[in-house]
């Protein structure tokens, strides 16, 4: 039975936790918040007036204990999470050496809704050994917790077609003039995908990130016969073009996008795909919950 995939939500730390710290600091000057971050990692030894009286060795031994056990914390939390997470699926042996990179990576994480995503890593990892790549793991370890709502905004509007199991963003339909028409110029009807909270600046990140090509590109003229399947955040589509010379205009995620948003999960936005049918149906009939002839590993 195939792992059902419950969906990674990123976001920021709730407005609850520690309202009164967060409160008081935004009082705070810029010289108070330096102080404040100085204290906070044991670097302000030279910020108060009386000299320090232990040495800048006996300062640094204590300092890196102090981190030593925050990235503790870190790998325990995010092992309890990928630990809590588990339904008793089949398992697999992870290599040990992913294991080890892993893990020197996965210590720094320190945001909560972060040590989620590595927690699922670490969990799809043990089910399905060489799911996650190193760069995969690379590019997630540089990624801010603003970055992966992004990625995570982008994965909720990704779909696949045809034979090709990659993900794409699909955003229009182009519709070439026959040579009885009046109009010499293709029809192209698109989708603002920035009104589902992904503007262009948003794909540029994640151009920049490398999990999104940068080059919008068009499919091949989609044939009459047999019907085109698509598939988007579990949901099935037959589509039986109507005529000749559509073809589906959308950009291509990478090969590490495609990991990456296959960690996230299904997360349909259900405005967006109305939006998708409606344009479809303009020059296909759309027959929905249709069984996938395309099979991948998810």
């Amino acid at each position: 039975m195939a792992e059902k995939k419950q969906p990674v939500v990123i976001e920021h730390e709730s407005a609850a936790e520690n309202s009164q710290d967060k409160k008081s600091n935004y009082v705070k000057d810029s010289a108070s918040r330096i102080y404040s971050i100085a204290q906070q990692h044991g670097i302000d030894a030279l910020l108060h007036r009386v000299p320090p009286q232990k040495t800048p060795l006996e300062r640094a031994l204590k300092r890196e204990r102090e981190v030593k056990a925050q990235q503790q914390k870190n790998l325990e939390q995010i092992v309890r999470l990928a630990h809590v997470s588990c339904k008793n699926e089949t398992s697999g042996e992870p290599d040990q050496d992913w294991l080890y990179r892993f893990f020197e990576m996965a210590q720094d994480i320190h945001n909560s809704s972060m040590q989620r995503l590595w927690a699922q890593v670490l969990k799809r990892e043990t089910t399905n050994p060489g799911f996650t790549s190193m760069k995969a793991l690379k590019v997630l370890k540089d990624m801010t917790p603003k970055e992966a709502q992004i990625l995570q905004r982008a994965a909720a509007l990704s779909c696949s077609f045809g034979s090709d199991a990659s993900l794409k963003l699909l955003f229009g339909m182009k519709i070439h003039s026959g040579i009885f028409s009046l109009s010499k110029r293709d029809t192209v009807t698109t989708i603002n995908i920035g009104n589902h909270q992904l503007p262009y600046s948003s794909l540029l990140v994640l151009i920049e990130l490398g999990l999104l090509h940068a080059t919008e590109l068009e499919s091949g003229e989609i044939e009459l016969d047999p019907p085109l399947t698509l598939s988007y955040q579990g949901k099935h589509l037959s589509l039986q073009a109507s005529s000749r010379g559509v073809k589906l205009l959308y950009y291509r995620f990478s090969p590490t996008g495609n990991e990456l948003c296959r960690l996230l999960g299904h997360k349909p936005n259900m405005q967006y795909y109305d939006q998708v049918v409606a344009m479809l149906s303009q020059k296909f009939t759309v027959h929905t919950d249709v069984k996938s002839s395309i099979h991948h590993t998810v």
